[in-house]
């Protein structure tokens, strides 16, 4: 396993997928009941748990998958297409970051209730993965290819009649 093959943008994703996904089953919330001082029952739940755990769910699947890939396709040297359908890989992580990122978020939103530092940590991950994906796509040349195809097919003005 060669690190020297990976770019920084790819080094970003890979490292906070995987940090998104060991982070991911330490309680990300966590409360302690208490009469008199004295706890009497206490209840947590990590990133794969209840409160609303479909979008922090997808998060960590996003994180994994984008890792996964970077790992595979770079460390691993398996032959993986160079786009996938019509936008490059670069921008597949920058979506799935940010996508992630706010997943988090909405989640944090939701509920600030007996937020535990876990949970922090993870919404940094995903900020790792939209960055790491920023880089990968600027890196790749993805970013410059997305604005330029955007330009040509709509936005300009119409010819005079």
């Amino acid at each position: 396993m060669d690190l020297k093959k990976l770019t920084p943008g790819e080094m970003a994703v890979g490292v906070s997928g995987v940090l998104l996904l060991i982070f991911s089953f330490f309680n990300w919330y966590s409360v302690d009941f208490k009469i008199a001082g004295q706890t009497i029952a206490s209840a947590s739940e990590n990133g794969w748990g209840k409160p609303d755990a479909f979008l922090s769910i997808l998060a960590i699947i996003f994180g994994v998958v984008m890792a996964g890939h970077v790992i595979v396709d770079k460390l691993a040297g398996v032959e993986m297409p160079e786009r996938l359908g019509s936008i490059g890989w670069g921008v597949f992580y920058l979506a799935g970051g940010v996508l992630a990122f706010v997943f988090l978020l909405i989640k944090f939103l939701g509920n600030t209730d007996y937020v535990q530092i876990w949970f922090y940590l993870a919404i940094l991950c995903t900020l790792g993965l939209a960055v790491g994906g920023f880089l990968t796509a600027k890196e790749r040349g993805d970013l410059a290819a997305l604005q330029n195809r955007g330009g040509a097919s709509g936005g300009s003005t119409p010819p005079a009649a």
